[in-house]
């Protein structure tokens, strides 16, 4: 593999950003700095960007109503070159085909009629700008002009289409488009030379195990390569909601109890993913540990950012050397010590600076980075 140089990347980060600045005004610009793209911190599986917020759909084993977010969409403000623009400020992030996943979705459905259009625009600002690994996860029916448009503006992106049920769709996601329009997005994406990839998210006791070997095998009969498999989530409201439609005893499965009323917590659904992997596997399905890996797939990368890794292809070389050399250009004194496939940083300074190396240095290098402070 080539070696990945810091400085190089950071030289990257500093000329796109002021390409950007350049076709904005002020204006634009302080409105792009205020938003949360450009301070927020990635997530192990990147960062996340919001075309929108809210969701019609109405799934009710969605947390995002409970973390007050509308449900009524609306696009975000941000035209697309002030999304470029605040990534490229942010500073926690690379650019580049080596830089900082990007992940569309989170708090809204991207493809919504209210939101799709900002979705494309931010898709092919990102293409063109900033060329992230870049993924989308929608549960909407893409049709194959829609598919034409999205390889239009970036061949690579990663795809992710949600379904987590058949039979129980109507009581659990009420106002989404059914299963079947899901799996001709699937098909459609496919046909176009997309990268697209089962979500079978959440999986829910009571449904998944009927449903979940059904779902696998209509996305391989379509052509489909990998599947992430997905935990279930739950608040009080949502283990009702689950509860009121018949899908009981899911509380006996939570790991621990809810500390609030908004407190997200997990279901142990280890026997279902176990028996729904060794499904895929014997599909010929890649099992994608994480989303995020299923991004590393379709740009052919190699990734041990996380514990649940290592992911595809092999990973970068990198000069400790000249690591440390970048970071002093940034006025961060920091020791870099290779393990394996693992990085140890010293760090002069505070909390700030030490998250800073730490995502600098595990997206540049694409390894698990432990990061310690020294005087």
């Amino acid at each position: 593999m080539p070696e990945v140089r810091l400085s190089e990347l950071l030289r990257l980060k500093t000329s796109v950003r002021e390409e950007l600045a350049s076709r904005l005004d002020r204006k634009e610009r302080k409105e792009a700095l205020n938003d949360g793209h450009a301070h927020r911190e990635p997530r192990p599986c990147g960062l996340t960007v919001h075309p929108g917020r809210g969701c019609t759909y109405a799934c009710i084993y969605c947390y995002v109503e409970d973390m007050g977010v509308p449900r009524r969409p609306e696009p975000s403000r941000l035209s697309g070159l002030q999304l470029a623009y605040a990534i490229a400020s942010n500073p926690y992030t690379l650019l580049g085909k080596g830089g900082t996943f990007l992940a569309f979705g989170s708090v809204t459905e991207p493809f919504l009629p209210a939101i799709k259009e900002r979705t494309l625009e931010y898709l092919e600002a990102v293409s063109h700008y900033l060329g992230n690994p870049t993924q989308f996860s929608t549960k909407a029916y893409l049709s194959e002009e829609d598919a034409e448009k999205i390889w239009s503006l970036d061949p690579s992106v990663s795809a992710l289409v949600t379904i987590p049920a058949l039979r129980w769709a109507e009581r659990i996601e009420p106002k989404a488009p059914p299963p079947e329009l899901r799996f001709r997005t699937l098909s459609n994406l496919l046909q176009r030379g997309i990268h697209a990839s089962l979500f079978l998210r959440p999986l829910i006791p009571g449904v998944s195990e009927e449903d979940g070997p059904l779902i696998l095998e209509r996305a391989a009969s379509l052509g489909v390569r990998g599947v992430v498999l997905g935990a279930l989530r739950v608040t009080r409201r949502i283990l009702r909601e689950l509860e009121a439609v018949g899908l009981g005893g899911l509380a006996d499965r939570m790991i621990r109890e809810p500390k609030s009323p908004t407190d997200q917590v997990p279901l142990n659904t280890g026997d279902l993913k176990r028996m729904l992997s060794s499904r895929a596997r014997a599909l010929g399905l890649k099992v994608f540990p994480s989303a995020c890996s299923a991004n590393v797939d379709a740009h052919d990368l190699g990734c041990h950012m996380c514990n649940m890794g290592p992911c595809n292809g092999p990973l970068p070389d990198y000069d400790p050397e000249e690591i440390e050399q970048a970071l002093r250009g940034l006025g961060i004194e920091a020791r870099i010590i290779p393990k394996d496939r693992k990085i140890l940083a010293l760090v002069k300074g505070g909390s700030k600076r030490m998250r800073r190396v730490r995502h600098l240095v595990s997206t540049a290098t694409k390894r698990l980075v432990t990061v310690r402070q020294i005087r």
